[in-house]
């Protein structure tokens, strides 16, 4: 008998790809994400140390530029959490749209899986049958 053949294995095989594509997609964005949060950080720590620095100012003008860069500081945060939040719908939607071709493959495959059970029943049901003939043939 010939071997198994899944007739839409093509078709399984891109959904597979597709799947693929779908989770680097999310990890991309998941990385977009970490990288604002470690600016986030990054800004805070920077606003920690101007404000430490400003009791140790001995002149009005070194205050001006340190009270300029917090203002600066703030505005950089205030952007970046804009695109945080940006960032995040961005992650639901590649989540949406990986499990979405996770389920499309998952079909595919609970399919072939139902067609190979199929085809190794047959096959074993003509073994069964030439063993049987095999046995009842006279010598």
């Amino acid at each position: 008998m010939k071997k198994f053949a899944f007739s839409l294995q093509k078709i399984l095989d891109l959904k597979e790809f597709s799947e693929e594509q779908a989770k680097i997609a999310l990890a991309q964005a998941i990385a977009n994400s970490d990288r604002i949060k470690a600016e986030l950080k990054t800004i805070a720590e920077k606003r920690v140390e101007s404000n430490n620095q400003r009791s140790f100012c001995k002149n009005m003008q070194d205050l001006v530029i340190i009270e300029n860069y917090i203002n600066r500081l703030d505005v950089q945060k205030e952007n970046l959490l804009e695109e945080l939040a940006a960032a995040k719908l961005v992650i639901e939607e590649k989540r949406k749209a990986m499990y979405e071709t996770m389920k499309e493959r998952k079909v595919l495959t609970k399919l072939k899986d139902k067609k190979k059970s199929e085809y190794r029943k047959l096959v074993n049901q003509e073994e069964a049958a030439i063993l049987d003939d095999i046995a009842n043939t006279p010598q």
